[in-house]
């Protein structure tokens, strides 16, 4: 036993030397011990591989790239929390373009107070200027005071009007940040919607699902033309958004009102898709009600007639 301890315990060193053959040797030259080498016991079973020392800048571009994997980590995990913010703070497209025009109000009575002062100062400014015009027909000297009071209102039309700019512009990024709010609550809510409808797993038992199984993709794509423009037809509510995977109709206001939701789930072998329909009624006893009248059924029944 001491033996085979002793046996296994030896170490030989198996590296390339300089002329790239293998080398196996109890000894490893310090030379070569920067370039990688395997560790092996007196039998040859390999111990550790011991990786080539990094050069100078192999270490850098290692910073280079763990700082990058953090910040996209750090991007990923604020997108998490800005995509629950959305989900739960909102329940359809318009409520979020209510919240964007209730800012945008804000600013445009800003804009309107601000448009108000300075049509003020203008006329304030008219009137000194008719005055030192006065002065002058009349060989006067123009007071200091008159000539402050006008550079006065030149200045502060000129900082009103800045401000109308800046508000002007507030307004720019309002409609932009909103608008990406949109987009991104769209394909949450299509993920979301994708999510209860797995390929292979499309059955339901709900009645208000209407499912439409392609027999091609190329076929799909045009019954989600088709699609398109069944649920703008019977939607009492407008459109609120659609591309290749979501097609939303605003939610229902009223107790008798229809929206559609149209969902395209492409199965994971490429080769076919379903198209899902999906009514969405006022979220109310009367609205529960209505979903269930003739109305609607014959609206759920001729989904699949039309698209065929």
């Amino acid at each position: 036993m001491a033996l085979t301890s002793a046996t296994l315990e030896a170490k030989m060193y198996r590296y390339k030397n300089a002329q790239g053959k293998t080398v196996v040797s109890s000894i490893l030259p310090p030379e070569y011990s920067q370039g990688g080498y395997d560790i092996l016991a007196n039998n040859g079973t390999l111990l550790e591989t011991v990786a080539p020392r990094k050069t100078a800048e192999q270490l850098r571009q290692d910073v280079i790239d763990k700082v990058k994997i953090e910040e996209e980590e750090l991007k990923r995990k604020e997108q998490e929390q800005l995509d629950t913010i959305l989900i739960n703070s909102y329940t359809d497209i318009s409520d979020i373009e209510r919240a964007r025009d209730n800012e945008i109000v804000g600013k445009d009575r800003s804009i309107m107070l601000l448009k108000l002062n300075i049509r003020r100062l203008t006329g304030l400014l008219e009137d000194t200027q008719n005055r030192a015009a006065r002065d002058e027909r009349l060989g006067r000297d123009l007071s200091k005071e008159l000539l402050n009071e006008i550079k006065r209102y030149k200045t502060r039309i000129d900082e009103e009007s800045i401000e109308v700019q800046k508000i002007e512009q507030h307004k720019r990024n309002i409609f932009e940040r909103y608008a990406s709010s949109i987009i991104r609550f769209s394909e949450l809510k299509a993920a979301e919607q994708l999510g209860r409808y797995r390929p292979g797993e499309l059955a339901t038992n709900d009645p208000r699902v209407i499912i439409y199984q392609c027999s091609s993709v190329a076929q799909c794509d045009s019954a989600w033309q088709a699609a398109l423009l069944y649920a703008s037809e019977n939607s009492t509510t407008d459109l609120a958004w659609a591309n290749e995977v979501t097609i939303m109709m605003r939610k229902p206001r009223k107790k008798t009102d229809i929206s559609i939701m149209v969902t395209r789930v492409n199965n994971r072998n490429g080769k076919d898709s379903s198209i899902i329909m999906e009514v969405r009624c006022h979220k109310s006893q009367e609205g529960e009600d209505f979903c269930k009248t003739e109305i609607v059924k014959s609206l759920e029944n001729g989904f699949i007639s039309f698209l065929k």
